[in-house]
């Protein structure tokens, strides 16, 4: 855990007190960790195991936009930390996982009781963000591009 990159920026003392407003939870293979289109206030570290991240199209199929295994950098639902919004895509354990969890109000509490760790973590949560942001951006402009070639050719 202490190598996940989200304790990356921690010394060994802040990382103690931080790690204490995270829960470990177990969910077992076929669990739907997160659905789309729900609220949650919760972001996940995976421990272990595997999960598929998917979406369902207006047509109500679902399709796989990306595996996340243990040991990785992910950090997922860390959106969920600042707007506690609806969830944009299902989390689905492919196997047996176990998670580390935080809470929004947990997180509020950690930025209350230790601005200076938050910061910290906000920092990393802000970089993950902006690659996901980044990554859409870049697919959005894909989609954008394969439509207008379609359009220009009908």
């Amino acid at each position: 855990m202490r190598e996940h990159p989200i304790f990356k920026l921690l010394s060994d003392e802040e990382y103690q007190e931080a790690i204490k407003f995270f829960t470990k939870r177990s969910y077992p293979k076929n669990s739907i960790v997160l659905k789309e289109g729900e609220y949650s206030s919760k972001a996940f570290i995976l421990l272990q195991g595997e999960v598929e991240i998917y979406k369902t199209s207006i047509y109500k199929e679902d399709y796989v936009v990306e595996v996340i295994k243990a040991g990785g950098d992910e950090f997922f639902g860390e959106v969920n930390l600042i707007d506690r919004g609806l969830v944009t895509s299902t989390i689905k354990a492919t196997k047996d996982i176990s998670t580390l969890e935080i809470e929004h109000n947990e997180f509020v509490s950690l930025i209350d009781m230790y601005p200076q760790i938050a910061v910290k973590m906000l920092w990393v949560i802000s970089l993950d963000i902006a690659k996901h942001l980044r990554k859409a951006d870049k697919e959005i402009l894909t989609l954008f591009n394969a439509l207008v070639e379609v359009v220009e050719n009908d």
